[in-house]
């Protein structure tokens, strides 16, 4: 029994093949995508290299090892994106921090976030950004402390960075320690980070009241 594969084709219709259907559409260039269901995914004809015209396409059950370096490889933007996806250069420290930031925002492995963001100070110490990142990475598995150094750090390499005070200050608000939350809340306000601003509207407190450090 063959196997049922959602296509959208070019004129935006829809429609359910099977897989020796799917590969005429394919090689006649009639469908712009095809769900992957071992992938969980849409594939993109247009930019994904999965077929050749000799040989048609050829599944994730049936793809050859890409070592074969006689195979026909894609032209044009196919081929410069094959090159990207298949080239092994050393992760650089914006590379370790995009991965840890798509980790955070996805929901995904909070750990895993954070080990992301770990490779990506050791490369660049430096960068506010990156400890900031991590401090939300270490709130959300509730490891506070490190939370908290995280975001005193950032604050420390950029002294004007608006979030990591608000983050800081609501962290510090949630453990009741209510005049260090002010002072960061404040600050944050100050430099113009409208969820700080919104925070004192919402609390009906006057900034004016507060106390600097």
């Amino acid at each position: 029994m063959y196997k049922l594969i959602q296509v959208k084709y070019r004129n935006n219709q829809e429609g359910i093949v099977d897989y020796v259907k799917l590969n005429d559409l394919i090689m006649s260039n009639e469908i712009r995508q095809f769900y992957r269901p071992s992938e969980s995914r849409w594939v993109d004809l247009d930019y994904d290299w999965i077929r050749t015209k000799a040989n048609g396409y050829r599944g994730p059950e049936r793809r050859e090892s890409l070592k074969n370096k006689q195979e026909q490889k894609p032209d044009g933007l196919l081929s410069r994106f094959f090159k990207q996806k298949t080239a092994k250069k050393p992760f650089t420290a914006q590379d370790w921090f995009e991965q840890g930031f798509a980790l955070l925002y996805n929901k995904a492995d909070q750990h895993e976030a954070i080990r992301a963001f770990a490779s990506s100070i050791e490369l660049d110490p430096f960068a506010a950004r990156t400890y900031l990142n991590r401090g939300m990475a270490y709130e959300q598995i509730n490891d506070e402390q490190q939370a908290f150094e995280d975001y005193s750090k950032a604050i420390q390499l950029l002294p004007q960075n608006a979030k990591a005070y608000y983050m800081r200050g609501m962290l510090l608000w949630r453990y009741r320690k209510y005049s260090a939350s002010m002072a960061d809340l404040k600050t944050s306000a100050d430099l113009g980070y409208k969820f700080a601003s919104d925070f004192f509207t919402q609390k009906e407190i006057a900034r004016s009241s507060i106390s600097p450090r």
